[in-house]
């Protein structure tokens, strides 16, 4: 199980190269301007990777930014764009958020409470 695992990760992994090359291939054959959909193509192309090796919330969460940073420059909406990026930032984070951090941590300097003791 373990091997299978390590298999679909690197393949995972090696796909990005490959996106990476297509997409910068399109940027040229299209001839359309290389900023800011360089920044589509690396978001798309760091997806795989990133869903491989950190899983797909972090994954996800690149791909929006860089994503929405390059239609936020493309259209020069950069102002009101960056706060509904930033919001669909966090309703991605809300929505596909990893079990292992949804629990609160105690605050640096403060000492901990009740419930933080018995568990």
């Amino acid at each position: 199980m373990e091997k299978r695992k390590r298999t679909q990760k690197s393949a995972l992994e090696g796909a990005s190269g490959g996106i990476f090359l297509i997409g910068i291939g399109i940027l040229f054959l299209t001839k359309i301007d290389f900023f800011p959909w360089i920044l589509v193509v690396i978001g798309v192309s760091s997806l795989p990777g990133s869903v491989a090796q950190k899983g797909f919330w972090a994954g996800i969460q690149g791909f929006i930014w860089l994503v929405g940073l390059a239609i936020l420059f493309a259209t020069e909406t950069f102002w009101p764009g960056i706060l509904i990026l930033a919001g669909l930032s966090i309703l991605a984070g809300a929505i596909v958020r990893p079990p292992g951090l949804e629990g609160s941590k105690p605050k640096r300097g403060l000492p901990p409470s009740d419930d933080d003791l018995y568990e």
